[in-house]
């Protein structure tokens, strides 16, 4: 019958899902805020693929010795 189908159907939507959702969260642990001791971790990281990202960055790294801080 057709529900024969869903054992199969949940294990290959498992498969596909699961290395994305491992990999948002091991990212938010990497890639996290460690300054505070309790806090939401989001990761955030900046592309360097344009000429205005990389003059922000080096704006950002010159004024404050790390361009990374979100203030």
């Amino acid at each position: 019958m057709w529900y024969e189908i869903l054992p199969s159907a949940f294990i290959i939507t498992a498969a596909l899902g699961l290395p994305g959702w491992g990999l948002y969260h091991i990212h938010n642990l990497v890639l996290g805020n460690f300054n505070k001791i309790i806090t939401v971790l989001q990761h955030y990281r900046r592309t360097l693929d344009s000429r205005w990202d990389r003059h922000i960055y080096q704006r950002d790294l010159r004024l404050t010795g790390n361009p990374y801080k979100l203030t």
